[in-house]
Parts: C-alpha cells; sequence; structure tokens
C-alpha cells in the first residue's frame, strides 16, 4: 500500500535515470526523501530558507540509512517566479501549497510552463468536505497567519488545472487520518498549537515512526479516504497546444 503520509502515488510516475523532477513548495522534503530511492534530478523549491535548511539534513540523514540514488539540489524561490527555463521539468509536485497563495492562476500557469509538453504536474489541495468542516468549527483555524486562504471545490480545481495547460487524467483521495487529527485539535484542544491528552494520544498512534508501517491504520486511513480524506490529488498531463 501507498505510504499514507505521502501525498503522491509513486506507481502513477515512470522515473528514469533522465527523469527531472521539480517540487514548488517541498518543505522539508518529504516527497523528494521518499522518491531519492529512484535515480535522476530532483529539485526542491520553496520560500522558506529554514525549511530548505532542514531538507538538505534530513537528505543526509537518509544517506546514512540507505542509498540516495538521485541528485538533488534546493532552491530558495517563490512559485509565482520559477527560475526555470520553459519545459525544463519532466515531472512538477506542488502539494498543499495552492491553498496558501494569493494568486493561485499565477503559480499553476508557472507549474505548466516549466514543464515540458506530455509532462505530469501532480498537485494537491486540501479537500472541499474535510476543510469547510475545518473552517466552520474552528475560527483559529482559518484565521491562523500564513494559512488557507479558499476552499478548492473538487470541480474547481479540476478546472484550474485544465485552464493552466494540463489535462488532469487521475484523481485519488488521500490521508484521512490527518483530517480526523485536525478535526480533534481545532475543536477539542483550548489553545491552538498545543495537543490536549486526546490529540497526543492520536499524534502517537499516527506519527510514531514504527507505527507507519501497521497495516490496520493503513486500511483504516484507505477507509476514510472514501468519506472524509484531508487531501484531493490531481495528475494532469501538459498538453501539446497550450491555451491562448
Amino acid at each position: 500500500m501507498v505510504d499514507r503520509y505521502q501525498a503522491i502515488d509513486p506507481r502513477l510516475l515512470e522515473l528514469t535515470p533522465e527523469t527531472r523532477l521539480l517540487d514548488v513548495g517541498c518543505g522539508t522534503g518529504r516527497h523528494l526523501l521518499e522518491l531519492s530511492r529512484s535515480p535522476g534530478l530532483f529539485v526542491g523549491l520553496d520560500m522558506a530558507r529554514e525549511d530548505l535548511h532542514k531538507t538538505a539534513y534530513l537528505f543526509k540523514l537518509t544517506a546514512l540509512q540507505r542509498p540516495v540514488v538521485a541528485e538533488w539540489q534546493l532552491v530558495q524561490g517563490v512559485g509565482e517566479y520559477l527560475p526555470f527555463a520553459d519545459g525544463f521539468f519532466d515531472y512538477v509536485f506542488c502539494t498543499e501549497t495552492l491553498e496558501h497563495v494569493p494568486d493561485d492562476r499565477a503559480v499553476a500557469r508557472e507549474l505548466v510552463r516549466v514543464l515540458r509538453p506530455g509532462g505530469v504536474l501532480v498537485v494537491s489541495v486540501p479537500d472541499e468536505y474535510s476543510e469547510r468542516l475545518l473552517w466552520k468549527f474552528s475560527p483559529r483555524y482559518r484565521n491562523t497567519p500564513g494559512g488557507h486562504v479558499r476552499i478548492y471545490r473538487r470541480k474547481e480545481i479540476k478546472r484550474l488545472l485544465r485552464e493552466s495547460g494540463a489535462e488532469p487524467f487521475a484523481v485519488q483521495f488521500r490521508q484521512s487520518l490527518e483530517a480526523v487529527r485536525w478535526l480533534a485539535h481545532s475543536t477539542i484542544d483550548r489553545e491552538w498549537g498545543k495537543s490536549g491528552r486526546i490529540t497526543r494520544s492520536l499524534r502517537w498512534l499516527l506519527d510514531t515512526p514504527s507505527h507507519r508501517t501497521w497495516r490496520i491504520l493503513a486500511w483504516c486511513d484507505a477507509l476514510g479516504n472514501r468519506i472524509l480524506p484531508k487531501s484531493i490529488v490531481l495528475y494532469g498531463r501538459k498538453l501539446e497546444q497550450q491555451p491562448q
């Protein structure tokens, strides 16, 4: 089963030694680290220098535990102005980022611009149903500085990809157990950012590294993704002829 912590399903990717991949808004590099078992050039871009330093450290730490086959680079920047040539990458990722930026259309256009024709764009955003519950029950969640500025309806995020020049070919729903944890934190805990007893227990259950291989949690997450997923993930292929 796909690691429930990852938004992207590697079974839908065809990585080769010549693959050039860009992760926009890479954070601390969870997808880059997972895919670094495969050869290719993997580039992570984020506006937060501290997160990039953490990613570099995690790559070095990972290399002590298992081979890091991919060549990797980290770049500080923003999604509205990507410092790369047109059509340079075979894959472009942008996970849990578009909901934060004021001009999501500008970012989406840039994501497609740096992708080669026929290349694959992978975008994930919070799914509308769990996100609406969080906005409704927790003013703290929706008003946190630097937080989410919009809720995407499922049809809207598909339309955003199409209007930017990428045709969706697969959709997945992911991380329902994270939706449960966020709902618990938003509705039960008195202080935002500090976990109470219940949410500490959930964090222990879900975040302990040894628990990541528990099949019962993977099955619960897979079932929950049919009911209340945390994220929707879209895979789109860049069109040969771009919209005017």
